[in-house]
């Protein structure tokens, strides 16, 4: 299993391996990896137009990252899975601290404020820390505003609903 943390530093826990940093080979195969655990399924232009780079550079990049994540794996076995050229991380294999973090805010969604301080507590520890702190590309100054926006809405429904 994968556990990726995007909330403060990019880091990868594994078999008791932590990789963060340029341990994925660069500042690009790093924000790959943390566009697939935010945004899913990406296709090697979606990306390429994120990052502002070629698809080829995607590509290769997705390489290095593939190679990083899991040293002499065969491609076909990669926790980095692409499918009629879309990219993905194989869901059974990763555990990602935002995906949790969206899951603790929806549990909230339309309890009383009794009800909804549980799982927002635990959403707001998770999000204790900016979301991609590290990281100064506008794609990551987005979702930072994003997940920020996400939590204070959440506070907020929470406290409007009648106890």
């Amino acid at each position: 299993m994968y556990d990726i943390q995007l909330f403060g530093r990019i880091e990868v826990r594994t078999r008791g391996i932590q990789l963060s940093g340029n341990d994925f080979g660069g500042e690009r195969p790093r924000h790959l990896l943390a566009l697939l655990a935010l945004r899913g399924e990406r296709s090697a232009v979606e990306l390429a137009d994120t990052l502002g780079v070629a698809p080829a550079t995607v590509k290769d990049d997705l390489r290095v990252l593939r190679e990083r994540l899991e040293p002499g794996a065969r491609e076909r076995d990669s926790v980095v899975v692409t499918h009629r050229g879309r990219y993905h991380l194989a869901p059974e294999r990763v555990r990602v601290d935002v995906a949790t973090f969206d899951a603790l805010v929806r549990a909230a969604a339309g309890r009383p404020a009794e009800r909804a301080a549980r799982p927002l507590s635990a959403a707001a520890f998770l999000a204790s820390r900016p979301l991609l702190e590290e990281e100064t590309a506008p794609w990551a100054a987005e979702a930072r505003a994003e997940y920020r926006a996400k939590l204070v809405m959440a506070h907020l429904e929470a406290a409007a609903q009648p106890i």
